[in-house]
């Protein structure tokens, strides 16, 4: 009798070693955030030189919003200088140049910051002894600022994206598709 009791706490302590338990909302939130590196910032550049942008700046009317101000004529001793400036208005949005593009005369500006707001688990499966389990989220855009008016995008509107979690080597890792 001890011999089977032994054997049967045995078969369930393999067992429960090795069932593979579905992670939580909370887990698959930090697996998703930590390799897809989120909340992260939108951002658009802007070629300071270049009259294409500072034409497309005047017809988003962010001059008269008080975020730029465009140089509209040049002289010729002016030529190659920058045509756009951003006023004290829009400091805050202004990402900090590398040292190339401040050669080039490009401004990155942030237009959102992304963020994942919703997690869904599929149901799992199991094919090879590897469990894996189908993931929808949703990245929602926070902190919209003037700047949007760049980009052809609806920020208001919830993006739905999937990814698969794959249980390997003891760990979940995360498989975009």
């Amino acid at each position: 009798m001890k011999k089977l009791l032994l054997l049967f706490f045995t078969v369930i302590l393999f067992t429960g070693c090795y069932t593979v338990n579905k992670p939580n909302e909370d887990t698959v939130l930090k697996i998703i955030t930590e390799e897809l590196h989120y909340p992260h910032t939108i951002d658009y550049e802007i070629f300071c030189s270049d009259p294409a942008h500072a034409k497309k700046l005047l017809d988003l009317k962010l001059d008269t919003a008080g975020m730029v101000t465009i140089q509209k004529t040049q002289k010729i001793n002016d030529l190659g200088s920058p045509l756009v400036s951003f006023t004290k208005a829009a400091q805050p949005y202004l990402i900090k140049p590398t040292d190339e593009e401040k050669k080039m005369d490009i401004q990155k500006v942030k237009v959102a910051e992304e963020t994942v707001s919703q997690i869904e688990l599929g149901n799992s499966t199991e094919s090879n002894g590897k469990t894996s389990i189908p993931v929808t989220y949703t990245v929602t855009c926070t902190n919209v600022t003037p700047f949007s008016l760049l980009m052809k995008r609806d920020f208001s509107k919830p993006i739905v994206l999937s990814a698969t979690l794959l249980f390997s080597d003891g760990k979940w890792k995360l498989i975009k598709q």
